[in-house]
């Protein structure tokens, strides 16, 4: 199965989009969850991918309470994927697949997480797993470390694991710019 998920900014837009699209409500934009609530209502009838920005060093950076996240998550029916950030070791996985129902996504956006990928993956409760990479922040991490020269390297690991564990690797496709 393929995976067409849009931010939330452009179902914003007033553009029309695809019936399999599924909507990316990025929790970092939201100062509160009842903005999360009511953007969930307006769009009951769309699959919803929950980013959650856990350890997030940029802004904003508004740190909600993950066990109220997590009741209204599991109590909205459309909420079908969430994304934790940060993840770089499979323990994480097995603690939000614990509290979700919904299918657990983990970002990876550091040298540590790309080099855990394969136990990342096996940590998912579900098949086939979906993964997701954070190019600028992964990008951010090796100029930290001062290897940003194995980037290309180290995203065609990724890219290799996930087909050679058949696991679904979610990328940016594109940018939409807009002067509204």
């Amino acid at each position: 199965m393929k995976h067409f998920i849009v931010s939330q900014n452009l179902a914003k837009s007033g553009m029309q989009l695809p019936g399999h699209t599924i909507l990316r409500v990025n929790l970092a934009w939201h100062r509160d969850l009842e903005s999360v609530r009511e953007m969930l209502k307006v769009h009951a009838t769309s699959d919803i991918f929950l980013d959650i920005p856990i350890g997030r060093k940029k802004p904003p950076n508004h740190n909600h309470d993950i066990e109220h996240i997590a009741i209204m998550a599991n109590e909205t029916g459309n909420v079908k994927y969430v994304a934790i950030s940060n993840v770089e070791e499979p323990g994480t996985v097995r603690h939000y697949c614990q509290k979700f129902k919904a299918k657990i996504v983990p970002k990876i956006e550091t040298l540590k997480g790309v080099s855990a990928l394969s136990q990342i993956l096996e940590a998912l409760n579900y098949r086939p797993q979906v993964v997701m990479l954070d190019h600028e922040d992964l990008f951010s991490n090796l100029v930290h470390l001062k290897r940003e020269g194995h980037y290309l390297e180290l995203v065609g690991q990724m890219v290799e694991i996930c087909r050679e564990k058949q696991a679904h690797l979610l990328r940016v496709k594109g940018i939409i710019f807009s002067d509204d």
